[in-house]
Formats: C-alpha cells, sequence, structure tokens
C-alpha cells in the first residue's frame, strides 16, 4: 500500500506552486547576512536550498565567528496556497527546537511564528531590493513585545562556507 500512495503521489499532475512556494523559491541560494541579535553584532552566512523534491526548503544560518559559534536549521514547507509550516533546530539542541505556523504575501514576504514556553519569535523576511531584511521580533505573554535580531541578506557565491546540515 505504502508502494502505491507513493506512485500516486509521483504521477499526480503537478499543481502551481502558490505564493507561499514562490517566496520559498525566491529564498534559494547563499547569503551574506550580518546583523545584530540581542544587541550584539554578527557575522552570518545563510543557505537555502529545497529537499524532498521541493516540498521543504531547509534554511541553514551559519555563524562565523569560531569564538561565537551558532548554527541553525530550518525546515519550511509551503501548503494551501500562502500557508507555511516550519521547524526551528539549532546549536542549542532539541530543548530550544519549536515548530513555527505561518503565511506568505502577494509582496513576497515571508511571516512564521515560533512559539517558545517563554515568548513568541516572530520571525519576517522581507524581499529588499536583490536580497532580505530578516526581523525577528520577541513576544512576550504579557503583551510588550522587542527586537530580537535583525540581519540583511545579500547574495553570494556558495563556495567555502560549512554549512552544520
Amino acid at each position: 500500500m505504502t508502494l502505491s500512495l507513493a506512485a500516486a503521489l509521483l504521477l499526480s499532475p503537478s499543481i502551481e506552486p502558490g505564493i507561499a512556494h514562490q517566496a520559498l523559491d525566491r529564498l534559494t541560494g547563499c547569503w551574506d547576512a550580518p546583523g545584530d541579535v540581542m544587541g550584539k553584532r554578527v557575522a552570518t552566512r545563510v543557505r537555502a536550498t529545497w529537499r524532498l523534491g521541493g516540498r521543504y526548503l531547509l534554511l541553514e544560518s551559519h555563524g562565523l565567528d569560531p569564538a561565537d559559534p551558532y548554527d541553525a536549521a530550518i525546515t519550511i514547507g509551503d501548503h494551501d496556497g500562502d500557508r507555511l509550516s516550519a521547524w526551528w533546530m539549532d546549536s542549542f539542541g532539541a530543548g530550544y527546537s519549536a515548530a513555527g505556523k505561518g503565511q506568505a504575501d502577494k509582496s513576497g514576504t515571508i511571516a512564521i511564528d515560533y512559539a517558545y514556553p517563554d515568548a513568541l519569535y516572530a520571525n519576517r523576511l522581507a524581499p529588499q531590493g536583490k536580497g532580505w531584511r530578516w526581523t525577528i521580533t520577541e513576544r512576550k505573554p504579557d503583551g510588550s513585545e522587542k527586537p530580537f535580531a535583525s540581519y540583511t541578506l545579500t547574495p553570494i557565491k556558495c563556495e567555502a562556507t560549512v554549512f552544520a546540515f
């Protein structure tokens, strides 16, 4: 039965990509991503590649400071036109991983919120020229919010950077 389901999926007609898939597709490639995390300047590289036959985008973030190592892998899948489902995992371990839900809009902006026990982290990736502006806002249960991180992504060649995945 599993084999017949797999065959049916492979032989099914292709569906026109929705706005979420189109936004994710624009994010593919390698990016120089300097920014700020909790008020500290960081140097980061980002790579986004399609996986599992274009069903998921793997967004990898790699910190370039050996004295302050950080890596993240974020899987993002699109469904129902503009909807996104994601999973955030990073070098802090499984206790700090989280599921995310969101959507993309017609401008290509990607919005995904990750709920952690202490706060919700609202990620926004907005097209900016040939690159992106990625902001993360921390929203506490009491309604307060503050900037957590921001990055400016500019395209670069995928060469010497070693990513964790």
